[in-house]
């Protein structure tokens, strides 16, 4: 089986799954103006909205959707990556996943993109409205912008969870534990609700670390009318060297657990 007909395959499964709970694909659509309801009523009891503007260069309504927006396309799309193994360990499929005769890449390549979809249909549904209703037809320019930058911010994820994938099942086996501690880290460190020029200097370190952040930066500055092309584009090509750099290492961590999760067997 070719890595298109894996794709193929992953695709039918998700949307599938999908359309069948459709309380699900009413929960993605809305999630962005859910969370944005409660952290700008909770702002309004707590603050000013003017404050809030002078701080980060945007209306509360415009900053929130579009982290609403942000965290969940690139968490959704990296979040079946990362919890796959344990899916297929509790579904008792996990010792026939690692012995098929298929590339076991290809598995985790295949994942991320039929997702990729599902970040338009959440990005047409949530940030353009609100975008068109502030900025009129210019705001559907620069939904469509973000919905783009989007969509790579959720590809660019993908390699360092793979990492992340390797080290974490390696080392400490299928624990999910760990990873319900590491994945809050990661929805703070990407910047969309916290700016990275908030963070302290730890924070901003580690957050330069991932490709994503660089992709979400370049979406605040545009949202706030600070957008430097020439800037912007060096923060996409510092997210894709590190997109590039971290899939050979990605595929070598898979790859170490898988081997050692072979020769260990199935528990």
């Amino acid at each position: 089986m070719s890595l298109w007909n894996m794709i193929l395959a992953e695709a039918k499964f998700v949307y599938a799954d999908l359309f069948r709970r459709k309380s699900t694909l009413v929960m993605i659509i809305a999630y962005p103006y859910i969370l944005t309801l409660f952290v700008v009523l909770l702002g309004y009891a707590m603050g000013s909205r003017q404050v809030f503007i002078e701080r980060t260069g945007a209306p509360p309504e415009i900053f929130f959707i579009t982290a609403g927006f942000l965290l969940i396309s690139i968490l959704g799309v990296s979040d079946d990556l990362l919890w796959r193994p344990n899916f297929e360990l509790w579904m008792g499929t996990l010792q026939y996943v690692l012995i098929s005769p298929l590339p076991r890449i290809y598995r985790y390549i295949a994942i991320p993109f039929p997702r990729l979809l599902i970040v338009i249909l959440i990005g047409a549904t949530s940030i353009v409205p609100v975008y068109m209703y502030y900025y009129g037809l210019g705001g559907l320019v620069e939904g469509a912008a973000v919905i783009l930058l989007a969509l790579i911010s959720g590809l660019f994820f993908t390699t360092p969870i793979m990492v992340l994938m390797g080290i974490i099942y390696g080392i400490s086996g299928e624990s999910w534990r760990i990873i319900n501690i590491v994945r809050p880290l990661l929805m703070i460190l990407l910047g969309a609700y916290y700016p990275r020029y908030l963070m302290p200097l730890m924070g901003r370190i580690v957050s330069y670390l991932i490709p994503s952040s660089h992709i979400v930066e370049v979406i605040q500055l545009m949202i706030i009318e600070k957008l430097d092309v020439l800037y912007a584009l060096s923060l996409i090509g510092i997210a894709t060297a590190l997109f590039i750099l971290y899939a050979p290492i990605g595929i070598k961590s898979i790859n170490y657990w898988e081997t050692k999760k072979l020769r260990e067997g199935i528990r």
